[in-house]
């Protein structure tokens, strides 16, 4: 359980004892005034009057707002109207029934509103009952723990992009080290060298994929998210840049949508999984190839990378780290995201579904 979560269930326990207390302190001050005698006997009456209202929010609480949470917005009114419904049944079948005094004391109004039958107002309209209000005041239990749960969910959120954006940081940085490592940075600037006599045109064409690569990496590995479209540019750049090291006798195959709409992604991410496929998955001895396939299916983003193997499997590396990268998704999907990973046939496959985001504010 987080601290949000605690924070959250401390209020409500805090401010159901303060309900539960409030009752003998208005009994007592009301014996007081009064001169009356003050009993315990009707204080445990109105308690077990307050009681309905606590199971009617503990079960709006437990069963009917996760639903809201989760914007399964149908699910959660017919729960919510279920519960009302059976609130009011129970409401109307026990009737107004007051605290009951000891034996040999007279009846208490109270400051509860129990007591004799007040008279009618003196235009003739019809009072509202005892038992309406009683479901009235359920409809504003229910309409404050929806307001709390709000409010606890946008702390979580708030909570959930600092994280992230703290990790984005630290992302961007070891991708600087390690990812684009320098051995990186001094092959690939060796090869654009030799190509200055032997091609110019293509020395001039990839120093430019250079500069927009490294311009990707510097000022969006920091966001959120991403365009789709520019993590697609990314490993465009990247791959064409890979070529330059590489025989034509290695397979790289690229396949991707050719619009990607308002798609989000975290930068980087679906990057990292082709920066580790040319990593352990090319061998200037035998026969290689890399297979990158995005898709946009269904509201969800189809990503998969396959690329052959030589020696022993990467084990939980993958670049910035396996762990990692599925804790950055676990701070932007929750549980709405697949990451699976194998080796089969001497290939290693990625494949990660994660939902099409909106731009994060």
């Amino acid at each position: 359980m987080d601290t949000l979560n605690r924070q959250e269930y401390a209020l409500y326990a805090v401010a159901w004892a303060f309900v539960f207390a409030l009752v003998p302190l208005l009994y007592l001050l009301q014996a007081l005034s009064q001169g009356d005698s003050f009993s315990w006997h009707t204080v445990f009456q109105t308690w077990l009057g307050i009681l309905p209202f606590l199971v009617l929010f503990l079960l709006h609480s437990g069963v009917a707002a996760p639903l809201f949470q989760k914007k399964k917005y149908p699910a959660y009114i017919a729960v919510t109207l279920m519960l009302l419904a059976l609130f009011a049944v129970y409401c109307f079948s026990t009737g107004n029934r007051p605290p009951q005094p000891e034996p040999g004391m007279p009846p208490i109004g109270g400051p509860f509103g129990w007591g004799e039958d007040r008279p009618a107002p003196p235009d003739g309209r019809r009072p509202v009952t005892p038992e309406v209000m009683k479901v009235i005041m359920g409809v504003l239990v229910l309409a404050v723990n929806l307001g709390v749960k709000a409010m606890f969910n946008a702390l979580r959120s708030e909570q959930k992009m600092q994280e992230l954006r703290a990790e984005n940081l630290g992302k961007q940085l070891e991708m600087l080290r390690y990812q684009i490592n320098p051995h990186f940075f001094m092959n690939t600037l060796n090869n654009i060298h030799a190509l200055v006599d032997i091609d110019p045109e293509k020395a001039k064409e990839s120093i430019e994929e250079f500069s927009k690569l490294m311009r990707i990496v510097l000022y969006d590995g920091t966001a959120p998210t991403i365009p789709l479209a520019r993590e697609l540019d990314y490993m465009r750049h990247y791959v064409s840049l890979m070529r330059l090291r590489y025989p034509e006798s290695v397979k790289i195959r690229l396949s991707f949508p050719e619009e990607a709409g308002g798609a989000e992604v975290p930068p980087l991410v679906m990057a990292s999984f082709v920066e580790n496929a040319f990593k352990h998955g090319i061998s200037y001895e035998a026969a290689s190839s890399i297979d990158v396939s995005i898709a946009l299916e269904n509201r969800q983003i189809l990503f998969r990378c396959t690329n052959t193997v030589h020696g022993e499997a990467p084990s939980g590396g993958h670049g910035i780290g396996l762990a990692n990268i599925r804790k950055r998704l676990e701070l932007m999907y929750g549980d709405a995201y697949q990451l699976e990973t194998g080796q089969e046939g001497g290939r290693f496959s990625v494949l990660l579904v994660i939902p099409e985001r909106e731009a994060a504010v």
